[in-house]
């Protein structure tokens, strides 16, 4: 019983710490500070995951506040939803976001964010850099385009379409977005959280595709 309270406990610490990283984020963004999620990243690692779906979902379908009066049918972190909640009482201007995204062809389909990229085998920090189109669509292998049409229901050239938009600014207003410089695929999974059997099976599928193998 002591260790059940301990852990309740524990849990409700995490949750509190999270809220509150959230708040912070928010409430800059908010105030026009333009915050960077990658620096809450580096500065609160052990909550990489939940800060990351968080931006995600917040600068993707987020600024959607007229559309998000109840709650969303994906399951989200109990930080996100939160976090959603109170984005909904901060009336700002919608950020110019592509008619058709990764992510919210997802939650269409009933994936949140961690569901949609573990189903292509993805992470989250992944399929972020994939929304922000960050990564360079030249070097995307076809066999990650067929995963999201397979999954999501949807054309691959479509899919393809959207991957080869020019970079967004990732997690930044439109209007104040930096100079992005994309990198690889296979550079952004060897310096992701993905385990080293995905990383491994991604560099097999690219030099399959690069030595013309289906």
């Amino acid at each position: 019983m002591s260790d059940q309270k301990n852990a309740r406990r524990a849990q409700r610490k995490r949750q509190y710490e999270i809220d509150s990283i959230i708040a912070r984020y928010v409430d800059a963004y908010h105030a026009g500070q333009s915050p960077r999620i990658e620096d809450y990243v580096q500065r609160y690692p052990h909550y990489t995951a939940e800060l990351l779906e968080f931006a995600v979902y917040y600068h993707t379908i987020g600024f959607a506040t007229e559309s998000l009066d109840g709650p969303p049918d994906p399951a989200l972190a109990p930080a996100a939803e939160k976090a959603m909640a109170r984005i909904r009482t901060l009336r700002v201007q919608p950020a110019p976001v592509a008619i058709q995204s990764l992510v919210q062809l997802g939650l269409d389909a009933k994936y949140s964010p961690p569901q949609l990229a573990a189903a292509v085998g993805l992470t989250v920090d992944l399929l972020g850099k994939l929304q922000a189109h960050a990564i360079a669509a030249a070097t995307i292998p076809r066999a990650l385009i067929q995963r999201f049409a397979d999954v999501l229901k949807t054309a691959p050239e479509a899919i393809a379409a959207y991957l080869s938009a020019s970079p967004a600014g990732g997690f930044y207003m439109a209007d104040q977005q930096p100079d992005q410089q994309q990198e690889s695929f296979l550079d952004a999974v060897e310096a992701s959280a993905l385990s080293s059997e995905g990383k491994r099976e991604w560099a097999e599928i690219v030099s399959a595709e690069a030595n013309g193998s289906p």
